[in-house]
């Protein structure tokens, strides 16, 4: 293991709150935007955050929770491990390929205390980078210039009305919606610029 990680063997994904889907105080159950780029962010359609990122940003050193549920953040992913904080290890458990032509083989990913999630190969089918055995994420703060992208681009916006609903007064039961989870997409074999 490394006391640092050169800067060319990070590869990020930038997380950002659906602002559509309005307030919600509990993470997992919040709406995130996501990508590698500009362009993704604005193509790719709304996710859940799986139990390895909800734990990443809870147990983020400098409180990142409340941020994460406004704004978002940013997930750095490296294939070598660090000794420098906030990263943490996650090993694969199970790889899977599909049958499909040009679907992409995922991994399910899980940390030490049981938290997971998926990661999928990016890139054409013939590129020769797989999978790896183990991958090394941490969360950080979205700059301020992604901050502003997703005002401008209207990615942060609430709804134009707010209607009061009858859980604002009463404890009613939870309705779970099928939204699907987010995968992170695995090492690019070129260096993607958000904007």
């Amino acid at each position: 293991m490394r006391d640092g990680i050169e800067i060319g063997k990070i590869w990020r994904l930038i997380v950002i709150r659906d602002g559509g889907q309005g307030y919600t105080h509990i993470l997992s159950e919040a709406n995130f935007k996501y990508g590698r780029t500009s362009n993704e962010l604005e193509r790719f359609d709304t996710m859940r955050l799986p139990s390895g990122l909800i734990q990443l940003v809870e147990d983020h050193p400098f409180n990142l929770y409340e941020e994460a549920l406004e704004t978002g953040f940013v997930v750095e992913m490296t294939r070598r491990g660090s000794r420098a904080r906030g990263w943490t290890k996650f090993t694969s458990s199970i790889q899977l390929t599909s049958g499909e032509p040009f679907r992409n083989p995922r991994g399910l990913y899980s940390n030490e205390i049981g938290s997971t999630l998926e990661i999928q190969r990016v890139g054409c089918p013939s590129d020769v980078l797989e999978l790896p055995n183990v991958i090394w994420l941490r969360v950080a703060e979205l700059p301020l210039r992604y901050i502003a992208w997703a005002f401008e681009n209207e990615i942060l916006s609430q709804p134009k009305s707010y209607q009061k609903t009858l859980d604002t007064w009463v404890n009613l039961p939870v309705l779970v919606e099928k939204i699907p989870t987010l995968v992170l997409p695995g090492e690019p074999a070129k260096s993607e610029n958000f904007i």
